[in-house]
C-alpha cells in the first residue's frame, strides 16, 4: 500500500501496524508539534522506487525529520492523524521518506551497515511528544549514545569507554609475524585462532561495532602504604630487593578482573537493551581471541607503549581492557597519539629482556608468562633473572613516567586479600593444596593451580639463596626447601633440588661460609 505525502518525499511502504499506544500517547499524535516517529513497533516493509520490497525486522532504520510534516500538516490529518479513543491506533499508517544512502547487509537478520544521522530504531514500544509509555526509553541519537555509555560506564566502575571499528586488517600482518616468530611460546591458542583473533566480526557473526572499556585497578589500599602514587611506586620498586620478599603483580592481588569485568560489562550491555531494546551482543575480557589493546588503540583508550602494553595519559597503564560486540553501527572514537617519544625505561627495566625491540615481546622470556602460562619447568638460564617475582611482573609498568598519574580504583575489588600485597616467600611455601584454594578463592591466581605455584616460589627461594643473609634467615629458607623434597609432583621437586643446589652461595652477613 502506497501514498504520496508532500511535495518532496517519495512514496513507500507503511508503518503498519505499531505497537499498542495508550490513549493518550495516540492523542498526542494530533498536536502540530509532533517529533518523528521514534521506533517501529513491529517489522515492516519498505518499497523501494525501483520496486525492491525490503523487509526490516529488528533493524535500524534512519527516519527523515520530514515526516513530522506529513504528521503536522493539516491537509494530511484525515490519513496519518487517526486517534483511537480506547487505548491505541485502530488503522493508523504512517508513510515514510525513502533514504537511499542505506544500504542493507546481510546478518541474523537483515541490519543496515550504517546509522548516518539518523535515530536508532528497535521492535519495542513507541513514544510521541516527549511522551512515552512506561518501560519504553525516549531513542537516542547516535551522537549522543557515547555520552550516555560513559554516564553508565562510571557508574559501573569503569574509567573510560570508546568505540572501536570492526576491520583490524592492518594489524594482521604484525600478527603474523608475531607468531611466525615464536614469540607466544606455548600458547598454543594464539595460533590455533589466527586472523580470527584480529577479525571480530568472524568471532562474533553480525558485530557492527565494538564499545571499548578500561578499568583502573590500582588498588584503593595503596592510600594505607603511601602518600601518593609516586610513593606506591617507590615502595613496590623497594619489595623487588628484598630477596624473601614474595611479590605478586599488582592486578591479582584482589578479585579475579575477569569476573569483575564480564559482569559489569553484562550490566552495561543490558542498560543499552533498556534503552535501545534487545541487541546482538557479547562481552569480553582476555578471555577470547580478541586484540584487546589494539581495539583500545583504535578506540582512543590510549596508545601503544613500547613494552606493548595501552598507555593513557591521565592514568599510566594500571588498568584492565574488556569489550562489548554489538550488532549495532556506531561511530568510531577517534585515536590518540603515542607519547612515548625516546623514553626506553620499560625496555631497560625488563630483568629477562623479553621486550626484544620496540613494541614487540617475546613472550617466552617474559616472566608473566613464565609465572602464569608455561607449564613446565622454568628454562634454567631464565630463573636466576627472575628474582622474587612468583606471579607476574609489574617491572615495565613501575618504572613508566606515565604511571605517576595512575589512579586508584573506584572499586573495593581490587584491593589485596590475604596479605598478597607484603607476604613473605616462606610463609607462602608453607600454603597447602587446600591453602591455595581457600586464600585464592575468587583470585586471578587460582587459575595456575598449587603446583605451579609452589614451583614459582621455589625458583625464588633459589635466588635469595644467592643472597647474603643472616643465619637465622638462610637455615628458614633451607628448612622451608627441604619440606618439599618429597613433594608428590616431580616439577616442584625438581626446582626445590635446583634451589637447594645454590646454597653454597648462602653467606651470612659476617660473610661466614654455611653448609
Amino acid at each position: 500500500m502506497n501514498h504520496q505525502v508532500g511535495d518532496r518525499q517519495t512514496a513507500c511502504g507503511f508503518v503498519w501496524p505499531l505497537a499498542q499506544f495508550q490513549t493518550w500517547a495516540g492523542k498526542q499524535l494530533a498536536k502540530a508539534s509532533i517529533l518523528p516517529l521514534a521506533r517501529v513497533g513491529k517489522p515492516v516493509e519498505i518499497k523501494m522506487p525501483n520496486g525492491l520490497l525490503t523487509k526490516v525486522g529488528a533493524e535500524f532504520i534512519r527516519f527523515h525529520h520530514g515526516i513530522g510534516r506529513a504528521l503536522d500538516a493539516p491537509s494530511y490529518a484525515h490519513g496519518p492523524q487517526q486517534v483511537s479513543n480506547q487505548g491505541g491506533f485502530a488503522s493508523t499508517q504512517l508513510s515514510l521518506q525513502i533514504h537511499r544512502g542505506l544500504a542493507p547487509c546481510r546478518m541474523q537478520n537483515r541490519r543496515l551497515r550504517k546509522c548516518f544521522a539518523g535515530l536508532f530504531i528497535r521492535p519495542v514500544q513507541c513514544f510521541y511528544n516527549r511522551h512515552f509509555i512506561p518501560k519504553a526509553i525516549v531513542s537516542i541519537q547516535p551522537q549522543q549514545l557515547l555520552a550516555y555509555l560513559q554516564t553508565w560506564g562510571r557508574q559501573l566502575g569503569f574509567s573510560q569507554i570508546g568505540v572501536a571499528p570492526v576491520d583490524l586488517t592492518g594489524a594482521e600482518p604484525g600478527l603474523l609475524a608475531w607468531l611466525d616468530k615464536g614469540f607466544h611460546g606455548e600458547m598454543a591458542y594464539m595460533a590455533s585462532h589466527g586472523l580470527r583473533r584480529a577479525r571480530p566480526a568472524a568471532l562474533l557473526p553480525g558485530t557492527l561495532s565494538v564499545i571499548t572499556v578500561r578499568m583502573d585497578y590500582l588498588p584503593q589500599q595503596a592510600g594505607l602504604q603511601a602518600s601518593n602514587t609516586q610513593d606506591w611506586l617507590e615502595h613496590e620498586l623497594s619489595r623487588l630487593q628484598d630477596p624473601q620478599a614474595a611479590v605478586v603483580s599488582v592486578y591479582a592481588r584482589g578479585r579475579d578482573y575477569h569476573k569483575v569485568m564480564r559482569q559489569r560489562l553484562q550490566q552495561l550491555a543490558d542498560l543499552l537493551q533498556q534503552h535501545l531494546g534487545p541487541i546482538g551482543h557479547r562481552v569480553f575480557c582476555d578471555s577470547a581471541p580478541v586484540m584487546e589493546a589494539e581495539l583500545a588503540v583504535r578506540s582512543g583508550l590510549g596508545w601503544r607503549g613500547k613494552h606493548t602494553l595501552v598507555l593513557q595519559r591521565d592514568s599510566g597503564s594500571f588498568f584492565f581492557l574488556g569489550e562489548l560486540f554489538v550488532d549495532m553501527p556506531l561511530e568510531s572514537t577517534p585515536e590518540v597519539s603515542d607519547h612515548c617519544g625516546s623514553c626506553s625505561s620499560c625496555m631497560d627495566a625488563c630483568p629477562t629482556q623479553a621486550i626484544v625491540a620496540p613494541y614487540q615481546l617475546d613472550a617466552r622470556r617474559c616472566i608473566s608468562y613464565l609465572t602464569i602460562e608455561h607449564a613446565g619447568p622454568v628454562p634454567l638460564e631464565l630463573r636466576p633473572l627472575i628474582g622474587n617475582r612468583i606471579y607476574g611482573c609489574d617491572d615495565c609498568q613501575l618504572v613508566c613516567p606515565w604511571n605517576k598519574f595512575a589512579k586508584r580504583s573506584a572499586l573495593p575489588d581490587f584491593d589485596e586479600r590475604h596479605g598478597l600485597g607484603t607476604a613473605q616467600l616462606v610463609q607462602l611455601f608453607a600454603w597447602t593444596a587446600q591453602d591455595f584454594d581457600r586464600y585464592t578463592q575468587g583470585s586471578a591466581i587460582r587459575r595456575i593451580g598449587h603446583e605451579r605455584w609452589l614451583r614459582n616460589i621455589a625458583v625464588a627461594l633459589g635466588n635469595a639463596c644467592r643472597v647474603a643473609l643472616p643465619a637465622h634467615q638462610a637455615s628458614e629458607i633451607r628448612q622451608a626447601l627441604a619440606s618439599r623434597l618429597t613433594d608428590e609432583s616431580p616439577l616442584v621437586r625438581e626446582h626445590v633440588q635446583w634451589a637447594l643446589s645454590v646454597n653454597s652461595q648462602i653467606t651470612d652477613l659476617d660473610g661466614m661460609h654455611l653448609t
